[in-house]
């Protein structure tokens, strides 16, 4: 088997599940690679170690000609919001992000404590440290709890993505958020409904993959977007109506009464709320551009987590490959 294995001949196995040369020369490689090893059997045997590690592959299957490249084998999966026509899920997401989530769970040391069961209590928690329910008082809360929360969205291209995950790692829940917003305010209420389905009880083990954050779902889906609207609005959940802004100064202006009449919600959550309600989010993200809000969610996110980790704890190839997706 060493006698013939090159890099060459795992390139071509690896792309079957849409692991194109590139990325898996970026991702599951070491910096350290260099193209005179592609042809040397036992140094291809080395990097093959890397790159299962890294990718969440079965090595026996990338080494073997014979044998179907396939990823490790999952923890019970539930996905949720996928359209039931279309039975193609994120798989090959779900196993990269699924041992990002598994070294996040490695690097920390938190102790999960369980949550309580009513939103308002969980708000008032919150509120107990922080002046309002935003991205950066739901981190602190999740740590607190012993929930790390991570972002991630280095994808091969073409790939099927999704909006979030939770993943139990032995007795503590990882999520890992996976959209591309803009704002932070989005990424609070993805955050919100992750930490909803915790609450919510609907996880008990194994991974939940959010596949869109929508209005119209599954019952689940619609507790979880209930709970998230609470935990950040309270009673203001579309508290601007129906009402019609004739320009994003109007829009803005009207958001900020409903702000100050409720010193815990963000000006910001009130605007996207109104688009949920009323599908007008080309208005409300120029609204939130107006307004100078938040854009370094994805940042926010991940330097939380990398002040969190124990980075002493990897290997040199496992520490820098979580750098590289991390972006930290």
């Amino acid at each position: 088997m060493t006698q013939t294995l090159t890099m060459s001949s795992l390139f071509d196995k690896l792309s079957q599940l849409g692991l194109n040369q590139d990325y898996v020369r970026n991702n599951g490689l070491p910096s350290w690679w260099n193209d005179e090893l592609n042809n040397k059997s036992y140094s291809v045997l080395e990097g093959a170690g890397y790159i299962a590690d890294n990718l969440n592959l079965d090595l026996k299957s990338l080494l073997v000609a014979e044998e179907e490249i396939k990823f490790n084998p999952p923890p019970p999966t539930k996905f949720k919001q996928h359209n039931s026509q279309n039975k193609e899920h994120p798989y090959v997401a779900r196993a990269l992000v699924s041992r990002v989530a598994e070294l996040i769970s490695y690097g920390t040391d938190v102790n999960f404590i369980p949550l309580a069961a009513d939103v308002k209590e969980i708000r008032t928690e919150i509120l107990a440290s922080h002046t309002k329910a935003n991205l950066i008082s739901l981190l602190e809360y999740c740590w607190g709890k012993g929930i790390a929360v991570g972002y991630f969205h280095h994808y091969p291209k073409n790939s099927k993505k999704f909006a979030g995950l939770i993943q139990w790692q032995f007795s503590n829940p990882v999520i890992i958020l996976s959209s591309k917003h803009k704002y932070s305010a989005a990424f609070a209420f993805d955050l919100a409904h992750e930490l909803g389905h915790l609450v919510l009880g609907h996880l008990k083990e194994g991974i939940l993959i959010d596949e869109k954050i929508e209005l119209d779902c599954d019952e689940e889906e619609e507790q979880a977007n209930k709970f998230a609207t609470q935990l950040l609005l309270n009673d203001c959940d579309n508290c601007l109506g129906d009402k019609q802004f004739y320009s994003h100064t109007h829009l803005i202006k009207h958001a900020d009464i409903k702000a100050k009449e409720n010193p815990t919600v963000e000006i910001d959550s009130i605007i996207l709320n109104n688009a949920w309600h009323n599908n007008n989010w080309g208005f409300a993200n120029n609204a939130l551009s107006k307004l100078d809000s938040s854009v370094n969610g994805q940042k926010i996110i991940n330097e939380y987590l990398a002040d969190r980790l124990n980075w002493d704890k990897f290997s040199d190839e496992s520490y820098e490959y979580l750098e590289k997706v991390l972006g930290v």
